[in-house]
């Protein structure tokens, strides 16, 4: 029934939204988001339970968690981080055993919230929640021509790219080489950086971030070539000459990532804590929706605190903590379908305003 025919209802659910608002100010709604966030399990394979062993898998195991969420080795490095993997087994919440097919494995869970924290004092980065994958082209140049690295000699480059990439949180596809790729482009079309084509070929598999590898095998199993990484908006390029297998992918990771961070990472760090960004949501028409509206906000990685600040007909408006700017909040709610942005500028005069839109 509209507002128009029961305006006493209406006045009514909004009076208790306003009930609400107060009690969870009351109660301490600005509760720390990420605490529902639940814990990150990463699982090392082990030879045997001592305690040296349970150290060095507790770092691994930390280790590859921050990898995962930031995306950046260079965090590594920081003096915030190494103190951090020095004492790694005091940051997990738990670990255990477990036997898997004769094979021994440690398994540690990690509070996301220590992640967070770590990669805030480091001013790192920190993935959103929406990243696609990459989609990879590789073309060889060997004695006998150039060919598609779709071999059984490029299946340890395709595994360990693969295991890299994963391991900073963003998957690697490569395409099939099949026919119907044959039809669109060639090795030699690979060979010439001809993107037309290749962005034709690649939109069969529903990618737009590539990453071109141009390859010169030596007879000495040396490799020379080219990394390329291209998407809608940049195409950058390093040589590489590379003796082993880690020396040759590095410089095409690390191209990739770091455009992949620059588009879909946000910034961590400290002062994000400290400042407050004010939003409003429309379309918070009953109780069920203002719950549900406050724990959807409350659920956004990396936010610190959520405070109501107050209701006005059907629009909630919201405090945040650990959020430092608009874009931040952009990347981070791009996959939600629920909470439609209607304003992302926040120096307009409607400031910023998402619209509720209910499952």
């Amino acid at each position: 029934m509209s507002c128009l025919f029961a305006p006493n209802r209406c006045l009514a659910i909004r009076a208790a939204i306003c009930v609400l608002l107060i009690a969870s100010v009351m109660t301490g709604l600005s509760q720390r988001a990420l605490a529902q966030s639940g814990e990150v399990v990463i699982r090392i394979e082990v030879e045997d339970r001592s305690e040296d062993t349970i150290d060095r898998a507790a770092r691994e195991a930390l280790q590859t968690a921050l990898l995962k969420r930031s995306g950046d080795r260079a965090l590594l490095q920081h003096p915030a981080v190494e103190a951090a993997l020095a004492s790694a087994r005091t940051r997990l919440s738990l670990y255990q055993f477990e036997r898997v097919g004769g094979m021994t494995r440690f398994v540690a869970q990690i509070d996301r919230v220590v992640l967070e924290n770590l990669i805030k004092a480091a001013n790192g980065t920190f993935w959103a929640e929406a990243r696609p994958p990459i989609l990879l082209w590789l073309v060889i140049d060997d004695p006998a021509g150039r060919r598609f690295g779709n071999t059984a000699v490029e299946q340890p480059l395709w595994e360990r790219l693969s295991e890299t990439f994963d391991g900073l949180g963003v998957k690697l596809r490569r395409p099939l080489y099949d026919l119907s790729d044959a039809v669109l482009v060639s090795p030699d079309g690979l060979w010439r950086r001809d993107f037309g084509p290749i962005v034709e070929a690649s939109e069969r598999y529903g990618m737009t971030h590539l990453l071109l590898g141009r390859l010169i095998r030596l007879s000495d199993g040396r490799y020379i070539g080219e990394w390329v990484y291209r998407d809608v908006s940049v195409e950058r390029a390093v040589s590489v000459q590379a003796g082993s297998l880690e020396a040759l992918i590095d410089p095409g990771v690390a191209l990739a990532m770091a455009e992949m961070r620059r588009q879909y990472a946000v910034s961590l760090t400290t002062d994000n804590a400290k400042q407050a960004l004010q939003i409003r949501v429309s379309n918070v028409v009953t109780r069920g929706d203002y719950q549900a509206v406050t724990a959807a906000i409350s659920g956004i990685q990396t936010l610190d605190h959520v405070r109501p600040v107050a209701v006005q007909g059907d629009t909630l408006t919201l405090e945040l903590q650990g959020v430092g700017d608009a874009e931040t909040l952009i990347r981070l709610t791009a996959s939600r379908t629920d909470l439609i942005w209607v304003s992302s500028d926040p120096d307009s005069d409607e400031g910023l305003v998402l619209a509720w839109q209910a499952p």
